[in-house]
């Protein structure tokens, strides 16, 4: 009978004392246990190493390393891939889950040896309400031939463009990040996940999906409770990813492949349009009428966002008083 393949689990977490125990707890209840897990605190100022410190004296599994200081998501997962001695690294975030499959699902796939990093739908979890809401993609949505380049920028458009891939955690063959030099950009602490796979793919690795959602992501907002889930997930920088889609358009090994260069400036373009959003709701919400009047000064074609949220927002307003 064949050995399961080894598999180093990273969990990496940043202020994470209310929700982290629920990660690592998620780790250590696979029915097909990790080789490890690494857990890396990204410098935390709360309890998190406290709590993380008397968890791995219970469990020999468990190693805790830290970051030299804080650096994000990008630094605290290349000191986990540092520190990883399986055949594959599976990445967790501190405020998500795996189902107790997650790690069976992904390792049976990925014994069939025709991938280098499998990914499964996202299972999404009100952490308000306690319970699992819904899938990204869907029963039946999920494509199950290997995903190409062009694929997955198409799925990565963004800006109401249906579920973003760029939320997918994939599980890596850790040989061929090895072989190809492949890492989260250090610099990069918003879109590192999306911009890891569009390199991996670049290098002619192989992604297949699973249709199955055995990763749990926490909604921002519970799609149950209609609460946020007051857990740290950082604010997104729209115009952050919206740069890094316009300088891989450039990246000359996109650059001559103008489907992709149109991809790439569309999912520029949803985010924009993203950016637009959040924008104009922090500022009425602040009541900075000003600024909302400068932006589209400067940019007139922010003003069609900025009507129809200003609409929306009166319209909910009447609909309430």
């Amino acid at each position: 009978m064949t050995a399961p393949m080894s598999v180093t689990l990273i969990i990496t977490a940043y202020n994470a004392q209310d929700f982290i125990m629920r990660a690592v707890n998620s780790a250590l209840e696979q029915t097909q246990p990790p080789l490890e897990i690494v857990v890396v605190d990204d410098c935390s100022t709360d309890s998190t190493p406290d709590l993380l410190r008397r968890v791995a004296r219970a469990h020999d599994i468990i190693r805790v390393v830290s970051t030299p200081a804080n650096g994000g998501p990008s630094v605290a997962r290349n000191t986990g891939l540092a520190a990883a001695r399986g055949e594959w690294v599976a990445f967790l975030d501190g405020d998500d889950a795996f189902a107790p499959d997650r790690l069976a699902v992904l390792t049976a796939r990925a014994a069939q040896g025709d991938c280098d990093a499998v990914a499964d739908d996202l299972g999404y979890y009100d952490a308000m309400a306690g319970q699992v809401t819904g899938r990204a993609m869907g029963a039946g949505q999920v494509p199950l031939q290997p995903v190409s380049l062009r694929d997955y920028v198409r799925h990565n458009r963004s800006g109401g463009s249906g579920f973003d891939w760029g939320l997918l955690k994939p599980m890596f063959r850790r040989a061929f990040l090895q072989a190809h030099d492949l890492r989260y950009d250090p610099l990069v602490r918003h879109g590192e996940d999306f911009l890891l796979v569009v390199s991996f793919l670049l290098a002619g690795g192989r992604l297949c999906l699973i249709d199955q959602p055995t990763y749990l992501y926490t909604q921002r907002q519970g799609s149950v409770s209609g609460r946020a889930s007051g857990m740290s997930r950082t604010v997104i920088a729209y115009r952050d990813m919206r740069d890094m889609a316009l300088a891989l358009a450039r990246d000359p090994r996109i650059s001559n492949d103008p489907v992709l260069v149109d991809l790439l400036r569309q999912r520029a373009e949803g985010l924009q349009r993203l950016d637009d959003s959040h924008f104009v709701s922090v500022a009425l919400r602040s009541g900075a009428l000003g600024a909302i009047m400068k932006r589209a000064m400067d940019r007139p074609a922010f003003l069609p966002a900025m009507m129809r949220q200003i609409g929306a927002a009166l319209r909910r307003r009447l609909c309430h008083s």
